[in-house]
Order: C-alpha cells, then sequence, then structure tokens
C-alpha cells in the first residue's frame, strides 16, 4: 500500500515552510497535493501575489505527476529539445522552472509540494523544509 498523505502532517509541513518563508522573508504560497495531485493542503503568507496560487498548486501538481522536481524540465523543455511545449501539454500546466518536489517514502512517489512567489532558490528551500517533515512522519 502507498504511503498517503494525511490533513494533519500536510498542516504540520504547512506550518514550517511558512516558518522558511517568514525566516527568509518572502511573501508566497504554498501547496501540498496527494499521489494523484489532488490539493490536500494551501497557505498563502500575508501579501504573497495572488497569482502565485495557481503557480504553487501547479508546481506541486507537475512534481507530483511527473515524479522529479519542476525544475527538471528546464533545459528539456527549451525551443529545440526534446520536450519543447511539455508544460503547455495537457490542461493542467506543467511548471518547468524550481520550487515543486516531489515527496518519496520508501522510494514510491506519494505527493508534491509546490512554493511561489520568491526568487527560485528561496521558494526550492521552503519547499525542502516541507518535504522533510512529509518524508520523516
Amino acid at each position: 500500500m502507498t504511503a498517503l498523505i494525511t490533513h494533519e502532517v500536510a498542516m504540520v509541513a504547512l506550518q514550517a515552510g511558512i516558518q522558511k518563508a517568514k525566516e527568509l522573508d518572502q511573501r508566497s504560497s504554498l501547496s501540498i497535493v496527494d499521489v494523484g495531485g489532488h490539493l490536500v493542503a494551501f497557505a498563502r503568507v500575508e501579501d504573497a501575489a495572488f497569482g502565485t496560487i495557481e503557480i504553487a498548486n501547479n508546481k506541486a501538481y507537475t512534481a507530483a505527476a511527473l515524479r522529479k522536481s519542476s525544475d527538471t524540465w528546464m533545459s528539456l523543455s527549451q525551443p529545440g529539445q526534446e520536450l519543447y511545449g511539455i508544460e503547455r501539454s495537457c490542461a493542467r500546466p506543467f511548471v518547468v522552472f524550481g520550487g515543486g518536489l516531489p515527496v518519496t517514502v520508501n522510494g514510491n512517489v506519494v505527493g508534491g509540494v509546490g512554493v511561489s512567489g520568491g526568487p527560485e532558490e528561496a521558494d526550492v528551500a521552503i519547499a525542502d523544509a516541507m518535504v522533510a517533515v512529509l518524508q520523516a512522519k
């Protein structure tokens, strides 16, 4: 049986992400999805731009759906490369820049997290904080 991301653990992970966002002084949206890409938990830190909401959700979805960090696809999705256009290949867009990470338990992807609002390095740091909680529980 595949491990599930419970609401209780997701809320703890969101708190870790919010704490990291505040530490980095980032106004971000944070998203956690399950193995099917369905939203489990979400938070929007004070004054995060509303455009970050959908991007965070799509980063989490991308990480869960493609089972790799969202930035994996950047170089492969450039014009002339083998996955050019992947970000528009489905009804729900894939994100090809950093901030989306898969959540794995015993080598199996059980979901994804996505963060949007800051520079890529900050989004990844916040996502890392969330994944650490989700993979530890």
